[in-house]
């Protein structure tokens, strides 16, 4: 189980607490992507090639999440990947690699717990979503989510043209809230976008699960 000593978060510091979305406060996310080539009956090699080809920093994926080219094209790429690796499919199905092809929409997927617990430390200090997302999603998961009521600063990558592990992105976040790198407590699921913002100085935490995450948020808010 994490604990805050296991992260040696220091809550006495803390001036703004900034989260992700998928994969954090909402289910899925590159689990679902890891998933994807199983459920298509892909040999697994194959599909690490594949999602290392069109997934990685330097991929389609990544000029998607920039907002560089439209959702349409990166579903394009990866049609044609799975064709090249011996997998015919509809586009249709290929456009539900993360679970559904509106996977932002998805209301059950949402962990209210984990949004109340952002809601009440809002009371307490700033709070930010940093948020790795595609332009064609935006309007489904801010029609999911009261953002005015839960973040004062949303700095999604489609909008602002960078994106995690980045460090622009993150420079932007700490301008948006105002305080030092080294005053903000940061959520993710993914290590590489944890290991960016610790060169910044912030103080980092791994997302495993709710229960863990609601005991360090709960301690954080009782800081003094």
């Amino acid at each position: 189980m994490a604990t805050i000593e296991a992260f040696e978060l220091d809550p006495r510091r803390v001036r703004a607490a900034v989260f992700d979305f998928g994969g954090v406060l909402m289910e899925g996310g590159p689990t679902d992507v890891v998933a994807f080539g199983a459920r298509l009956g892909l040999d697994a090699d194959a599909w690490q090639r594949i999602r290392t080809d069109l997934f990685g920093n330097d991929g389609p994926w990544a000029r998607l999440e920039r907002g560089e080219i439209p959702l349409d094209r990166f579903v394009d790429d990866l049609h044609a990947s799975l064709r090249a690796a011996g997998i015919e499919v509809p586009r249709e199905q290929a456009a539900g690699f993360m679970g559904s092809p509106e996977p932002m929409s998805a209301a059950e997927r949402l962990r209210p717990s984990l949004l109340e617990e952002v809601r009440r430390l809002r009371r307490r200090m700033p709070t930010a979503l940093l948020t790795n997302n595609v332009r064609e999603w935006r309007e489904g998961w801010r029609g999911l989510i009261d953002v005015e009521s839960l973040f004062d600063v949303v700095v999604d990558s489609s909008e602002v043209g960078t994106r995690k592990p980045e460090p622009r992105i993150y420079e932007i976040t700490r301008e948006r809230l105002g305080v030092a790198h080294e005053e903000i407590f940061f959520v993710d699921d993914i290590g590489q976008n944890l290991k960016a913002a610790r060169r910044l100085g912030w103080q980092t935490y791994l997302y495993t699960n709710a229960e863990d995450l609601r005991t360090v948020l709960a301690k954080l808010g009782e800081a003094p």
